[in-house]
């Protein structure tokens, strides 16, 4: 046991060695896994929680180290379908010191009628917990449309959860859906759906770490295609680890026609990405840009293609 314990230790230590200590640390925390699958799945052929909050927990990693990549460091406590205890997580969390910590969960209630996202934190003197989980939360409700059913401690649940209680770092335990809903349920697998509430979480982890710690989001890469004689300017209005419908009504609200383009060379786990139009001049790029941004796609953003 000794041995043992030797050998986590120097594995740790190493391991932190190995970071890249410039950069700020978050922890993206996949519920669950290996023989603990969490709340199971209510409609035959959908996922069981473990593989839900895997698949968003990964998106909203992807998102953090695509956009926030130059200054902040995601660290995963799992990237398969793998049982870790909930000491060995906050153990791992600890021994790296890292900044935050989100926990990435779908619910559960015995009335199927229940529906909404939660985000959990250890009490409300948690106070950058607590700024964090209200961003989650705004986020949920008025951009990706869910229902909020708020900020929830320890009191609400009638009992501590031991990531949030011994995290030394603020912590956050995201419920993303009611699984025994099943509308919510089949949301909640669809590509879409783990798009939309990743995007969400991180859309939160950026504005929270743009007022906190004056981190501002990069510029995306610039998307692999034909070199052109004359440079256009496409405005990105999504992208997605997998194909979306042109039909999505979204899509049709912008007015115009959406391109989608497929990275096939990309390090990025989102190669569908989603433009309008190609302008020959920024400041006609930029005033649809606007229009834009006023409707669905707040965070629309110009690409140049040279």
């Amino acid at each position: 046991m000794k041995s043992f314990l030797i050998i986590s230790f120097l594995f740790c230590f190493f391991t932190f060695l190995g970071q890249d200590t410039t950069k700020m640390i978050v922890v993206i925390d996949a519920g669950h896994g290996g023989k603990d699958p969490g709340n199971l799945h209510q409609t035959k052929g959908l996922l069981d929680e473990k593989d839900l909050n895997l698949a968003m927990a990964l998106k909203a990693g992807g998102y953090i180290e695509q956009f926030l990549g130059h200054a902040i460091e995601v660290v995963y406590s799992r990237k398969s379908d793998e049982f870790i205890s909930l000491e060995d997580r906050v153990k791992m969390a600890n021994s790296i010191n890292a900044a935050y910590f989100i926990s990435v969960h779908c619910n559960a209630s015995e009335n199927n009628s229940v529906v909404g996202t939660e985000t959990h934190i250890h009490t409300f003197e948690s106070t950058m917990s607590n700024k964090l989980a209200h961003e989650i939360q705004i986020q949920f409700k008025e951009r990706a449309g869910r229902h909020s059913r708020g900020v929830k401690i320890k009191n609400d649940r009638l009992g501590n959860l031991l990531v949030l209680k011994e995290s030394k770092m603020p912590a956050v335990l995201v419920e993303t859906g009611f699984m025994t809903n099943p509308h919510e349920e089949a949301y909640l697998n669809s590509e879409k759906g783990q798009d939309i509430i990743a995007s969400a979480i991180f859309r939160a982890f950026r504005d929270f770490v743009k007022t906190h710690h004056k981190i501002e989001m990069q510029l995306a890469e610039k998307p692999n295609e034909e070199v052109k004689n004359e440079p256009v300017w496409k405005i990105q209005i999504f992208a997605s680890t997998g194909p979306v419908s042109l039909d999505n009504p979204d899509f049709l609200s912008v007015g115009d026609a959406v391109e989608e383009l497929i990275l096939s060379n990309s390090n990025s786990a989102f190669n569908y990405k989603y433009y309008v139009g190609a302008f020959k001049t920024k400041k006609d790029a930029k005033d649809k840009l606007k229009e834009i941004r006023d409707g669905v796609f707040k965070d629309a953003f110009l690409v140049k293609f040279e």
